[in-house]
């Protein structure tokens, strides 16, 4: 079985079989938040148009990591266009999910015909700090292990880690796919368990080939101290 070494996964202990449902928003007609990220090569700058009110707004994205936020207005959706000489390219369309405030925008391809985007639910009561989702955009079962627990993930779905790593760690990860019948390896990986970062893993066509699965990761840090700062010294006493 092929071995990797992934030093920024942030993975804790159990998969769920599907990525749970957001907190309901009762109109879905509330101001929301998406994040870009690229899986792979990063395919150009990229911006976002509303609908129906086409407010264009910019994205920031990076190839394996979670930077920065981008705030949507009430709107009915939005169009994802990318750059592309003479004139920009629109890639997709999003309608505003009525479930959840906060998503990550993954997206992939090199080039605006073969671009590909997907929106994963982000909230911290579903994509907990110390967590992560495997996000299978192959055509194979999935079967990952994390030390002694085994978790699933059909084609087309998204699976998130609800526990919560609450300290830096080592553990051994394998993932394996279902074919003909029978599993089989793809890859086996020591992996830091880490509740400072959350990871996307994004497995299918068109990434980069780290065992028989082409596969990418993309990581977000927590930005927020870990720990309450330190106070001054009291003065001493004159």
């Amino acid at each position: 079985m092929r071995r990797l070494w992934l030093s920024l996964w942030a993975l804790p202990q159990l998969w769920a079989a599907e990525t749970p449902a957001p907190t309901p928003d009762p109109d879905g007609q509330g101001s929301w938040v998406i994040q870009a990220c690229w899986a792979g090569t990063p395919g150009g700058k990229v911006h976002l148009v509303t609908r129906p009110t086409q407010q264009a707004i910019p994205l920031q994205a990076q190839a394996g990591a979670i930077i920065a936020n981008a705030i949507i207005p009430p709107c009915e959706s939005v169009e994802l266009w990318v750059a592309n000489a003479p004139q920009a390219k629109r890639v997709a369309i999003f309608p505003r999910p009525q479930a959840g405030r906060r998503f990550i925008l993954v997206m992939q391809g090199e080039h605006p015909a073969a671009m590909r985007a997907w929106l994963v639910p982000a909230d911290l009561e579903v994509f907990p700090w110390g967590s992560g989702c495997l996000l299978n955009l192959s055509d194979k079962r999935l079967r990952c292990r994390l030390n002694d627990q085994v978790g699933e993930v059909d084609p087309g779905k998204s699976g998130v880690l609800p526990f919560i790593a609450t300290e830096r760690t080592s553990a051994h990860l394998t993932l394996d796919y279902l074919e003909g019948g029978k599993w089989l390896p793809d890859c086996s990986t020591k992996t830091i368990l880490t509740p400072a970062r959350r990871f996307i893993m994004v497995v299918g066509p068109g990434l980069a080939a780290q065992g028989p699965l082409p596969k990418e990761t993309v990581v977000e840090t927590n930005p927020a101290p870990l720990t309450a700062p330190t106070p001054p010294p009291n003065p001493p006493a004159k």
